[in-house]
Formats: structure tokens, C-alpha cells, sequence
């Protein structure tokens, strides 16, 4: 790949966007403001959004152009269903045989525990697991930087999670897994709320 690849630059750039949080729910983005923007023609920036709507990051609605996700309170209980499953899949896939490095406390609750959890899932072996967790976390990132406006992470849960790993414990480590994803689907509706209020436009950003 060139560094300079006009596809890949817009590739980054955009996944990056909608992992900050910064197109707001159901905004509509324009592939010539965002190309303007980049510094590149439309059409690699056309091939991005295609190829992120194709892994469910943004949406493409045919005939009217490509969109921020907007999730209904509905869809968020069921990313977190959905991303609950596979980190037990995971879980289980792993067994006894796990051999946990030790924890990286850098940086927030929520980073710890999105790098918790993609270590576990890259440990389970299962390139298909590895792959649905990529796009389900690509579709939560969004939401659970609102979601940290509404019920901040404690500490304590990632705390708990990461001991229980680095002992092996996997059996106590499920029933706080899935407590874990209870609770923050529980926060759905106020979540849902907020990101329909903070719509922005790419141009206000």
C-alpha cells in the first residue's frame, strides 16, 4: 500500500471520524464536502463510504446517498446482545488454554476494556469471531462515546475483569461479562436520546 493512497487516506480518515463520534446520528455525508475536506477527488472517498457501509459502520440508502448510523434505542440493546455473545463465544473458545499478558491500565475505562476485549477475542483463534467483533465495536464506538455522558464506565468493572483474567478465572469472568453488557444496554433509551440532540453537520465540526 503507498502512503499516499488517495482510497486508503479516506479509508482511515472516515473510520476514524465515525469511531470519534464526530457525524452525528442520521447525519447525511456528502462525498464532495468530505473530499473537499480530505484533500482528495470524490471518487476514492465514494469507494470508502461504500466500503464502510458494506461492514455496517456508516449507512447507504439507495438513491439518497450515505448516512451516520442511527440507531434506535432497539439497536443499541441489540449491539450490546450481539457483542455480549461474542465475547463469551469467546470465553469459551479460549478455555483453559488462555495465557493472559499482563493488563495495559493506560488510558480510560472504556479503552481498557474495548482492548480487553479484543485481545480476548483475538485469543479465542477464530478469524470469523475476529472479524464480527471488529464491525460490532466499529458500530458501538459511536454510541458509547454518548453513552459515557450518560453512565460513565467505573473503573471498578474493568478492574474486575482484567483480575479475573489474568487468573484465569473464566468461569467467574462470564456472569460479570454478561452483567457488564445488561448494564449498558439498560442505558439505551437516554443514549438514544442524546445522540438524536447532537446531530451535527460536517461542516459545523
Amino acid at each position: 500500500m503507498k502512503i499516499r493512497d488517495p482510497y486508503h487516506l479516506a479509508l482511515t480518515a472516515l473510520t476514524q471520524f465515525a469511531g470519534a463520534g464526530r457525524f452525528g446520528w442520521g447525519m447525511p455525508l456528502v462525498t464532495t464536502a468530505v473530499a473537499e475536506e480530505l484533500g482528495l477527488s470524490p471518487t476514492p472517498v465514494r469507494e470508502a463510504l461504500a466500503r464502510l457501509a458494506g461492514e455496517g459502520v456508516i449507512e447507504h440508502r439507495p438513491g439518497r446517498g450515505y448516512f451516520a448510523l442511527s440507531p434506535s434505542s432497539s439497536d443499541i440493546i441489540e449491539l450490546y446482545e450481539l457483542h455480549g455473545r461474542l465475547a463469551q463465544w469467546a470465553l469459551i473458545r479460549c478455555g483453559s488454554s488462555l495465557v493472559w499478558p499482563v493488563a495495559e491500565k493506560a488510558g480510560a475505562p472504556q479503552e481498557r476494556l474495548e482492548r480487553l476485549f479484543a485481545q480476548l477475542v483475538e485469543a479465542s483463534g477464530n478469524g470469523a469471531l475476529v472479524r464480527a467483533h471488529r464491525r460490532t465495536v466499529a458500530q458501538l464506538r459511536p454510541i458509547r462515546i454518548v453513552e459515557e455522558r450518560v453512565a460513565p464506565l467505573p473503573s471498578e468493572v474493568v478492574d474486575r475483569m482484567e483480575g479475573l483474567l489474568s487468573q484465569a478465572r473464566l468461569d467467574h469472568l462470564s456472569p460479570v461479562v454478561e452483567t457488564y453488557h445488561s448494564e449498558r444496554a439498560a442505558h439505551a433509551q437516554p443514549v438514544f436520546a442524546m445522540m438524536r440532540k447532537s446531530a451535527e453537520s460536517i461542516d459545523q465540526i
